[in-house]
């Protein structure tokens, strides 16, 4: 099979080796990886770069086992020496991403026997299989289920287990002598899903300068997204070729330039008076708006200031009250001393005891009538009437 590398950064990157793209092959094992590092995240590069090479050591077709050694991988990238900004301000930010770990698309492919091979991918870089013109993709068929994709592979993630298995799609294919397979990162993938016919133009460039070329032509058509760029394109045939078209080290991108701050001296004021009185007038009217307005401005600062006051103080008040209410002693009026309490039991007792007495003279009257009452009607005597007087005397004692 015939291999090429195509691979240009956005031009707001300016050289090569600043490129979040990153890939790796194995022709023994008959392996490739593809992924694209987020700009948002802290080095992604660097988590780009280890995944697309350790699959590409141990490719993996099982989803959990790939997701278990992608988990494995992380030490790598944390194990990485880390050279923070010299700006204080912006190594506090690389800091922060830092936390959140490294962040990246993957697809990795694995040629298999009887003519086929597997894919298996997260994020939005993709696969064409070009088979007697007819253009196959995988995993996305359009730019606008590309566009819905949600994941991503995250070292902190990872990490915490939170990296499932619906975050991969995996797929065999079938392929036969003459196929075409490209693998595209997300920027280039929307542009051949818009138009499947610039794949034929892609699988053309023989040269960087094409490349080049290629690039600036539809990002400045704002056909082509200004991102990196990277194509591994796969041609199944009965030759073995590897062929790198990548940019040199010296090449770069020129800076935009940035306008420069030159000081300029300020614009002499003439000294000649050439207002009229109009504008005398009208400045006067000015003026004078302006000062009323600061007056009664000063009017209603006044009036805020008092009712600031007014609310300061009554707040004191209220703590004095607070204070005093709960610290003053109790009502000695409603305090009773337990010599007073004796003396009032004792004053009491003599007016109960009299009342005790005429209570019962007034029960021996009453029996009295109630025992002459019994003698008329049962013709008592006289001496029956006194015992009984004195019984009752008796009993009540």
């Amino acid at each position: 099979m015939d291999i090429k590398i195509l691979q240009l950064h956005k031009r707001a990157s300016y050289q090569y080796k600043f490129i979040q793209d990153k890939y790796a092959f194995n022709e023994l094992k008959n392996c490739f990886a593809l992924a694209d590092g987020t700009t948002q995240s802290f080095n992604s590069e660097i988590w780009a770069e280890i995944l697309t090479k350790q699959f590409a050591l141990s490719p993996e077709n099982e989803i959990q086992k790939l997701i278990t050694d992608f988990t494995s991988y992380v030490k790598y990238y944390q194990n990485t020496e880390v050279v923070f900004s010299s700006n204080p301000a912006k190594a506090s930010l690389e800091r922060a991403k830092q936390k959140m770990g490294g962040t990246a698309t993957f697809i990795g492919l694995n040629f298999l026997s009887n003519n086929e091979f597997n894919v298996i991918s997260c994020g939005d870089t993709n696969l064409f299989l070009i088979s007697n013109e007819k253009v196959d993709s995988f995993p996305y068929s359009t730019i606008d289920t590309l566009d819905a994709n949600k994941y991503f592979i995250n070292t902190e993630q990872l990490l915490q287990n939170k990296i499932e298995l619906n975050h991969f799609q995996s797929k065999s294919f079938s392929f036969q002598l003459n196929d075409v397979i490209i693998l595209a990162t997300d920027a280039l993938s929307r542009l051949l899903l818009l138009e499947p016919s610039i794949i034929s133009e892609l699988d053309s460039i023989s040269e960087f300068e094409h490349l080049c070329d290629f690039c600036i032509k539809y990002w400045d058509k704002k056909k082509l997204e200004e991102d990196d760029i990277t194509a591994i394109i796969i041609k199944i045939g009965n030759t073995d070729s590897v062929n790198y078209i990548t940019p040199a080290e010296t090449f770069s991108f020129p800076k935009e330039i940035e306008p420069e701050f030159i000081p300029t001296t300020l614009p002499q004021i003439s000294n000649q008076n050439n207002l009229t009185k109009m504008d005398m007038q009208e400045i006067k009217q000015q003026f004078n708006g302006v000062a009323n307005d600061f007056h009664q401005l000063k009017k209603k600062l006044k009036f805020l200031e008092m009712l600031l006051m007014i609310a300061i103080s009554i707040g004191l008040i209220n703590l004095v009250c607070l204070f005093y209410f709960r610290s003053a002693p109790a009502n000695p009026q409603m305090e009773i001393q337990p010599q007073n309490s004796q003396n009032i039991i004792d004053s009491l007792k003599q007016p109960i005891e009299q009342l005790d007495s005429k209570l019962e003279t007034t029960k021996i009257e009453m029996d009295t009538n109630s025992i002459h009452s019994n003698t008329k009607s049962k013709d008592l005597n006289t001496e029956e009437i006194t015992k009984r007087q004195e019984n009752i005397k008796k009993s009540r004692l």
